[in-house]
């Protein structure tokens, strides 16, 4: 095996929650309300039960090729040519997703608090740290997602405590008046955001319980679901959805309206802190999942050389894909809700199908 890294079910189930929050909480909730208006929160509820659904499936294929991840069990399944095409794609799709929270970390970051530093100059430096947690390998990154995840999580918590009194109810109301037209458009289209954490695939085999693989995404989804449904309901209470719908970062905005007592203020810069070491955790893990997926599909020894070329890659596509934060954020809503609805869902129904057509499981099971 070329990680030979083991990491326990809390370690899985934070992994995941903060590949889900650091993609979806930061870039998307805007985006989100700009499709389906105030019954944005509605979407994330049916979002959430469709990923659970498909955490299902991963979990299944996760028992039926034991030891295995998606990109080995598309060999198994397709065979050394068929299934390297369509294994590739996974490892393919791991780099986009890198690449685009990268430039969404690193815009943010340029925006909101440095924005006489060159754009490029933020990507480099947060690229550096993305390639040193890769090459540690799985165990390293569990351990410190292991500590950050909790952080993570409970200053949301403290954050979403302090902004509700700020919220207006009202802003809320009426739901579902253009009908279930926006609940049926924008759950899909956040279920795709949810779907990043189909790389659970590359992290049951290394799990000290395979077993555990459903539990661990339900819990890491529902978290995730918490935390986004959360920031899109508060920022229409307290916004309205004709203007957060406009808002680069929502969640950002507002952490800016905490102010207590008149000495609890600017959180934005703690919340920015922590989001963001979640954030290159999130990219570590996807640099490290496209490394493992390539040796895998060239029968190499080791993942680590792909690390360094890897992050190259990503970096760059960061910073030439697009000419401006607009043509980032049309690709990021229209674009890109396509391609990962085809690899999350698509490919690997089609996986599942064909191993039960032909018949096949792994070795071990």
């Amino acid at each position: 095996m070329l990680e030979k890294g083991i990491i326990s079910t809390r370690q899985f189930i934070l992994m995941l929650f903060i590949i889900i929050t650091s993609f979806t909480a930061l870039q998307v909730p805007g985006l989100l309300i700009l499709t389906a208006g105030r019954d944005a929160w509605l979407s994330t509820i049916g979002g959430w039960l469709l990923d659970v659904l498909l955490a299902i499936v991963y979990a299944y294929l996760g028992v039926r090729f034991p030891g295995e991840n998606f990109v080995q069990y598309s060999l198994t399944i397709l065979g050394k040519y068929i299934g390297g095409f369509f294994g590739m794609l996974f490892p393919l799709f791991f780099l986009m997703v890198c690449s685009l929270l990268q430039r969404g970390l690193s815009q943010l970051i340029n925006f909101a608090f440095l924005p006489t530093t060159p754009f490029a100059v933020i990507l480099i430096s947060g690229a550096l740290i993305i390639g040193y947690s890769a090459r540690k390998g799985i165990e390293v990154i569990g351990r410190v997602s292991e500590v950050l995840g909790p952080i993570y999580f409970f200053s949301i918590l403290v954050l979403v405590g302090l902004i509700i009194p700020s919220a207006d109810i009202q802003r809320l109301q009426p739901q579902l008046d253009q009908g279930f037209y926006p609940f049926l458009i924008g759950s899909p289209f956040i279920l795709t955001f949810y779907g990043i954490c189909i790389i659970m695939g590359m992290f049951i085999p290394l799990n000290n319980r395979i077993e555990n693989g459903f539990l661990s995404k339900f819990i890491a989804v529902s978290m995730g679901a918490f935390v986004v449904g959360a920031t899109v309901t508060l920022a229409v209470g307290v916004f309205g959805d004709n203007i957060a719908k406009n808002m680069i970062s929502p969640s950002l905005n507002l952490t800016r309206m905490i102010f207590v007592g008149g000495f609890i203020e600017r959180m934005e810069i703690v919340w920015m802190m922590i989001a963001v070491g979640a954030g290159i955790m999130a990219s570590s893990m996807m640099i490290w999942a496209f490394s493992l997926g390539i040796s895998q599909i060239f029968s190499l020894q080791s993942y680590k050389p792909f690390v360094i070329p890897g992050v190259f890659l990503s970096s760059t596509l960061a910073l030439t894909s697009f000419g401006s934060n607009a043509e980032n954020t049309q690709f990021i809503h229209f674009s890109y809700p396509l391609i990962a609805f085809a690899i999350e869902t698509g490919l690997i129904l089609f996986l599942l199908l064909m191993a039960l057509l032909l018949k096949k499981r792994g070795k071990a099971s």
